[in-house]
């Protein structure tokens, strides 16, 4: 893959120009991966809103009925439910790992078996996931490691 960037100064907006053979998975997941810096999630704290970008994201929990959305730092509490989440997500690096998370796989460093059939993932903030079996086979589709 060739990559070529052009700063043009008086264009009013960033261009992505993709050009290919094919429009193939590959394709569609470069596009998929672009189109995430177009979402975003509103999350409270302390009070406060703010809009989280979907790149900022590492992942969505649900506790006790509430959904919160962990980036680097900062925990936010947001109102969608994680189903809403998965679907707005789908094609995206967003993956369900668990019953109760779903997972920026973007953001794993490394992942490593556990016993099993589950996979425990090191996030880039050292956080750790773990990743159930039920899981498992989608998450190694997604990064490669076996065919759909």
């Amino acid at each position: 893959m060739k990559i070529v960037i052009e700063e043009i100064r008086n264009i009013p907006d960033t261009e992505i120009v993709i050009k290919c053979r094919k429009r193939d998975d590959y394709v569609e997941s470069i596009v998929a991966s672009l189109r995430l810096f177009e979402r975003n999630v509103t999350g409270k704290k302390e009070g406060s809103s703010f809009i989280i970008t979907a790149a900022e994201v590492y992942y969505f929990e649900s506790v006790d009925d509430k959904v919160f959305c962990y980036a680097e730092k900062e925990v936010y509490e947001t109102s969608l439910k994680l189903y809403e989440i998965e679907t707005s997500f789908r094609g995206s690096p967003f993956l369900r790992v668990n019953k109760s998370m779903i997972l920026n796989v973007t953001k794993i460093r490394e992942f490593k078996s556990l016993l099993n059939g589950r996979m425990e993932a090191v996030l880039d903030n050292s956080e750790r996931i773990e990743i159930s079996r039920n899981y498992v086979p989608a998450l190694k589709v997604m990064l490669g490691g076996m065919n759909k």
